[in-house]
């Protein structure tokens, strides 16, 4: 009993393993430099983390399903260019996010259906959907850069509430309802289950299928918020906004907060504290005077000592999970 007793409070301790990184973090960080943890540095941390918190999202989502979308990074630059390109051209913000949640969809349901239907693996099918979305930014993005000047993107990303940025707010909300998706849905049960276990899921009586479809069409939405998030943030419009860098820090993002690349165990708070993992990394390398060039080296390091983290957590749950038997 005492045994079984031991090995739950150890399974907690690994599942709470992300807030324990990122309390360590904060506590070295501000020792070495308080300005770190100071208030507006703090506001700052969370607010650069919103973008990448909701792509993260979508990367959890297609990751607890053993897949990855790799064309989600570019996918940001071009729904956030095919938008401004649209109000440039006159039209209004809302058709103009109609269409551009509508074309997201699209490259989600192609993926889904590339993947499900033909067996492709998503790595080769996302790999060539990212290709063809970088020369379809080039091309919508004729004019380069396009400034924006809605004002309910700047009350949304600038302004503030209470001292506290909205887009905060904003975020928020799309995580409450994508823990609510991912807890409460039927949509996110199936998710984890075929994750976990794709032949018995289908044997229970998913239609795993049209699942997989509906989780990159998932993808496809959580990019298209996270393209509306980065441009009401930053209105200066570029085919850069976005792009691999993104796409690495919101996978980064997931697999620190507790997802494995193998299917089956990630939570939406998990990825939210990823996020703020990597931003609180970048804020502090920037703040310790690090060349910018050297930051995506770092990114890279840390991706791979979070895979390295998640396979040694695997094994350990693993050999609980036998012990408590």
């Amino acid at each position: 009993m005492m045994t079984t007793t031991n090995n739950l409070r150890l399974r907690r301790i690994l599942d709470l393993s992300p807030v324990i990184l990122l309390a360590v973090l904060l506590a070295v960080f501000s020792a070495a430099d308080p300005r770190v943890i100071s208030t507006q540095s703090l506001i700052n941390i969370v607010s650069q983390a919103t973008p990448v918190a909701v792509l993260a999202l979508g990367a959890l989502i297609v990751l607890l399903t053993a897949g990855i979308d790799l064309s989600a990074g570019v996918g940001v630059a071009f729904c956030a260019v095919l938008i401004a390109t649209l109000i440039d051209s006159g039209l209004g913000l809302p058709a103009a996010l109609v269409i551009a949640l509508v074309v997201m969809l699209l490259v989600g349901l192609v993926n889904g259906l590339v993947i499900a239907l033909l067996r492709i693996p998503p790595f080769v099918t996302t790999l060539a959907t990212m290709v063809a979305l970088q020369g379809a930014t080039l091309g919508v993005a004729s004019k380069g850069v396009l400034v924006l000047r809605e004002p309910a993107l700047k009350f949304i990303g600038i302004e503030r509430t209470l001292g506290i940025p909205n887009v905060i707010f904003a975020t928020l909300a799309i995580i409450l309802v994508a823990a609510v998706l991912m807890r409460r849905s039927a949509f996110g049960l199936r998710t984890y289950a075929l994750g976990s276990d794709a032949a018995a899921a289908e044997l229970a009586g998913i239609p795993v299928t049209r699942h997989f479809i509906l989780v990159y069409c998932a993808s496809g939405l959580f990019v298209f918020l996270t393209a509306f998030i980065m441009i009401s943030r930053v209105p200066v419009v570029t085919p850069n906004i976005g792009g691999t860098s993104l796409l690495l820090d919101a996978i980064a993002a997931a697999v620190l907060g507790g997802t494995s690349i193998f299917g089956g165990r990630g939570t939406v708070w998990g990825a939210v504290v990823g996020a703020l993992i990597v931003s609180l990394l970048t804020t502090a390398l920037r703040i310790f005077g690090t060349d910018p060039s050297s930051l995506e080296l770092y990114k890279g390091a840390i991706i791979i000592a979070a895979l390295l983290a998640d396979a040694a957590m695997t094994h350990a749950k693993a050999r609980l999970v036998e012990a408590s038997r």
